[in-house]
Formats: structure tokens, sequence, C-alpha cells
């Protein structure tokens, strides 16, 4: 594989590790965050952000 990729997938690993270790609220806060980015850009979207 090359080195690149490799770098990739290396950082990808250390961040699912440290994405492991955070408690399930801030898991969840995160993906709020992220659903309301999304909601943001995509307005005529079905989906709508956990109203937290």
């Amino acid at each position: 594989m090359n080195k690149y990729a490799e770098s990739i997938f290396e950082k990808k690993r250390r961040r699912r590790q440290q994405l492991s270790r955070l408690p399930f609220e801030k898991k969840v806060e995160i993906i709020v965050k992220m659903q309301r980015a999304v909601a943001e850009i995509k307005k005529d979207s079905k989906h709508r952000p956990w109203p937290l």
C-alpha cells in the first residue's frame, strides 16, 4: 500500500480510538452537531436534527 493511503488509515484508526473513549452523551452531542450542519446545507430534506 502506498505511504499516503497508509497515513490516512492510521489517522482514521487514531480518531476512532479517541472517539471510543468518549462518554455516550458526548458522542450523541457530536452526532447532533453534525445533523444540524447537514440540515443547514440540505434545508429541503425530510431528515431533521434531534431536538436537544
